[in-house]
């Protein structure tokens, strides 16, 4: 087997089998943090602050009437009251992330966090983001879905209560409607037994986005009119995972960066078997935009 050299190339091929593998919808993808009933406030927040590691989209929509008071501290008595709109992510073991909007009179601040199996909630809603201001909330799901609990912030010392009660959901996000993509596609082999093979064609993608994240799926067509069936995953908006099936076994795993002009440029292994053995060449790729 060809020595690559580098351990980032095998960990491109695995993210892009895990991608493409985790855009079923039954497919539960585990969060970075394990997620439990006691976990920290602190552990919360890292999961929450890294939902582009989910690796799906949002599946159910949950809005709530909320409100909440400061009840000692340097923002005694300001209140906070509007609706609540909730994404829910699923994670594993009945486990969700989330991440939404508390919106009202001139009010809209950004919320995220963690619903555990067991109505556990852990919700941080970013009143200044830029300057790190948080409230941070923690609470329990009680009799009809309604959430109660304490909270911090924004201000140091400030301490509350709040309270959200159900309206709407769980409802299913709208299925997103496919995009229709094409791209001129340009590949070279840099290294390996395939050294010089080059890969020039038109590339038609469906691509179902939601959230920034996504699934895709089309064809790479050759000068000669031959197809090479393509399916893959976006992670977030910058960074994109396919698969090009060659047949016999052999297949093309590529990673690429979005850039500017909207082209995706990034690296490539070339997977070939024949007699038996498996052989890997390494090598990089370019799409170009049709309008």
């Amino acid at each position: 087997m060809q020595n690559l050299g580098s351990g980032k190339w095998l960990l491109a091929l695995a993210g892009a089998l895990l991608l493409a593998a985790c855009g079923s919808p039954s497919n539960s993808t585990p969060s970075a943090t394990p997620i439990s009933e006691n976990m920290s406030v602190e552990e919360a927040r890292s999961v929450s602050n890294n939902l582009e590691l989910q690796g799906r989209a949002p599946e159910q929509q949950v809005v709530f009437d909320f409100s909440g008071k400061v009840e000692e501290g340097p923002s005694k008595d300001t209140t906070l009251m509007g609706k609540l709109t909730l994404e829910l992510k699923p994670v594993g073991g009945g486990h969700f992330v989330f991440m939404g909007a508390l919106t009202g009179t001139n009010l809209n601040v950004p919320a995220k966090g963690v619903l555990t199996r067991g109505g556990r909630i852990y919700i941080f809603f970013e009143v200044d983001k830029a300057n790190n201001l948080l409230i941070i909330g923690t609470g329990k799901r009680e009799a009809g879905g309604v959430f109660k609990g304490p909270f911090v912030g924004p201000a140091a010392g400030d301490r509350g209560s709040w309270t959200a009660t159900p309206v709407s959901g769980p409802t299913p996000m709208p299925t997103p409607q496919p995009q229709k993509l094409s791209y001129d596609f340009s590949g070279l082999v840099e290294d390996g037994p395939a050294k010089g093979t080059k890969l020039e064609g038109r590339l038609n993608l469906e691509v179902r986005l939601k959230e920034g994240y996504g699934r895709l799926e089309g064809k790479l067509v050759l000068a000669d009119g031959s197809e090479i069936p393509v399916k893959g995953a976006l992670a977030g908006d910058k960074k994109v995972f396919v698969i090009f099936d060659l047949g016999k076994g052999g297949r093309i795993v590529g990673e690429g960066d979005v850039q500017a002009d909207k082209s995706i440029q990034g690296p490539f292994i070339l997977v070939q078997q024949e007699n038996g053995r498996t052989s890997l060449s390494q090598g990089s790729w370019t799409a170009m935009p049709i309008p």
